[in-house]
């Protein structure tokens, strides 16, 4: 991140609200927060690519704004 490879972005309220709805929906999984968060974000931003190694939350929650996030690496 010193490098400016990565942008730091601040969860708002409504991504807060999102996270909630998120983690209602998905309280079977369960979703944490943290996930929930990065989620919503994606949304926000209408990003479709995310790096995580978290293939077990990620493969299973749709964004609304894609069919499926892009997981990377």
């Amino acid at each position: 991140m010193a490098q400016g490879e990565f942008d730091l972005v601040a969860v708002t309220t409504a991504d807060m609200q999102r996270m909630a709805e998120l983690v209602r929906r998905y309280a079977d999984l369960p979703l944490g927060g943290v996930d929930a968060s990065v989620i919503a974000i994606a949304e926000r931003l209408g990003v479709a690519e995310v790096a995580t190694l978290d293939l077990r939350h990620f493969t299973v929650v749709r964004p609304s704004h894609v069919r499926s996030l892009t997981l990377l690496p």
